[in-house]
């Protein structure tokens, strides 16, 4: 949706009208197969975990695909969620645009409840075998997404009493893998009848925190006690070979000992960063560092929810491209009433920025910094008497520090780029919406300065 609502954005600031933006999607649909969904980020220094629908697009040099068990890939349901039947958030088939390839619904034959009661039943199972025909499909996307190396796996047992088949998609895979010399690393034959399940047989037992050398520690020990009791002797660098080698495997291993020890951490930035992974570099490097060497998903808190819903909603006041009007999104995902929110909204309603227009809402910009590509999003920009004002908003109560000034130098240099205007005739601000404060901010760093940054980190 974000990917479709660029597009349309970029089409108006061209000076396309609705009806000409509708003929290019028409178009774009009928020789281009419709517009190209953004591809995932690659990355070669971390194992990425993604959906199967967000990879859609990507490659990578080795895939592994998990979980083909029947039941799971494809998964079974009980009760089809696309049956419009027995789901009330579902509209009939008839209503959609791809209805003609759906099953057909119709009780015109029907006399008797028994006679109805059979139509809905082979109808279920009907929405049932189109639902598992997409996941093969799914899964098919699944495994071209492997350039070289593809692995597959499913497991007899998972947590009931009884052996789970491998799924279709599995099965399929198998063929095509024998078929074309590939490697099966474990025996496909199922259970025999009476076997119990390895996990209520013997439960995995574990001991925490676990040691690192496992079953190696007793020799490891052993290897300690010995080096312990000899005597240390000096070694002559030159006197032979095996005394140099000792020297250089002596030699490697204090230095990583203080490689590790140093507070000092070496990593490549990223060719393609966010405003907010350039506050991080100014407010703290080694920290911002740490996190591009070894990468931690975070968990969206109620907080950054509610400020997405905060600027969704600010997009729509002004009458921003949208798909849905906010009376439609209950009947699809009905959300628990936010009581914050609705003060958000109360409050930005009586600041200054929502009696003035907007020149733009919501730009998406991408601008090359010493190389870097900074990408971010501009919630709103404002004309001025001398030029234009670009303003962030917060959703917190909490006012900001020195570091977050870089989001606002950012967005003003990447609106000056955009309009093609000295970046002095723009200013920028946070206005915090619970307190209606509004921070404008002086001497923010110019593009020398931005630059300067991310060279300190490259």
């Amino acid at each position: 949706l974000e990917r479709f609502l660029d597009e349309a954005s970029k089409f108006s600031r061209s000076g396309g009208s609705i009806s000409a933006f509708i003929e290019w999607l028409d178009v774009t649909s009928k020789k281009e197969g419709g517009l190209k969904s953004g591809a995932p980020e690659v990355r070669s220094d971390v194992v990425q975990l993604l959906t199967v629908h967000t990879a859609k697009g990507a490659e990578w040099d080795f895939v592994a695909v998990p979980g083909l068990a029947e039941g799971t890939f494809p998964s079974t349901y009980t009760n089809d969620p696309d049956n419009w039947i027995t789901n009330e958030k579902q509209i009939p088939f008839v209503l959609r645009g791809d209805g003609d390839e759906l099953p057909v619904f119709s009780l015109a034959q029907c006399t008797k409840d028994s006679e109805a009661s059979k139509v809905i039943k082979e109808y279920a199972k009907s929405c049932s075998a189109i639902k598992k025909q997409e996941e093969i499909r799914l899964g098919y996307v699944a495994v071209t997404r492997a350039r070289t190396h593809l692995l597959c796996t499913t497991s007899w047992w998972r947590e009931g009493a009884k052996s789970v088949d491998p799924s279709e998609l599995f099965a399929h895979v198998a063929h095509v893998a024998e078929n074309r010399g590939a490697v099966l690393l474990s025996e496909t034959s199922a259970p025999e009848d009476g076997v119990r399940n390895p996990i209520e047989v013997n439960p995995e037992t574990g001991y925490w925190p676990r040691d690192p050398l496992g079953n190696r520690r007793e020799a490891f020990d052993a290897g300690v006690a010995l080096v312990q009791k000899s005597q240390a002797h000096g070694l002559t660098l030159g006197a032979d070979d095996l005394s140099n080698s000792w020297i250089a495997d002596a030699q490697a291993l204090i230095a990583e000992v203080k490689n590790r020890a140093s507070s000092t951490i070496e990593v490549a930035l990223p060719s393609r960063i966010s405003t907010s992974t350039l506050v991080a570099l100014h407010e703290d490097p080694v920290a911002l560092a740490l996190a591009i060497r070894r990468p931690i998903p975070r968990s969206q808190d109620p907080y950054s929810r509610r400020g997405t819903q905060f600027h969704a909603w600010v997009e729509k006041q002004f009458g921003a491209m949208t798909l849905f009007d906010d009376s439609y999104l209950d009947y699809f995902d009905p959300i628990e009433e936010d009581g914050k929110l609705e003060d958000l909204k109360k409050a930005w309603l009586a600041s200054e920025y929502a009696q003035r227009k907007p020149t733009a809402i919501e730009v998406p910009f991408e601008s090359v910094i010493a190389g870097v590509l900074v990408r971010g999003r501009i919630d709103a920009v404002y004309e001025t008497s001398d030029g234009f004002e670009v303003v962030d908003w917060k959703t917190g109560s909490k006012q900001l520090g020195e570091s977050a000034a870089i989001q606002l130098a950012m967005y003003r240099l990447a609106w000056a780029r955009l309009k093609s205007i000295d970046v002095t005739k723009v200013s920028a601000a946070f206005h915090y919406v619970p307190t209606s404060i509004t921070d404008k901010r002086a001497d923010l760093l110019d593009e020398a300065s931005l630059v300067a940054l991310i060279q300190s980190l490259q």
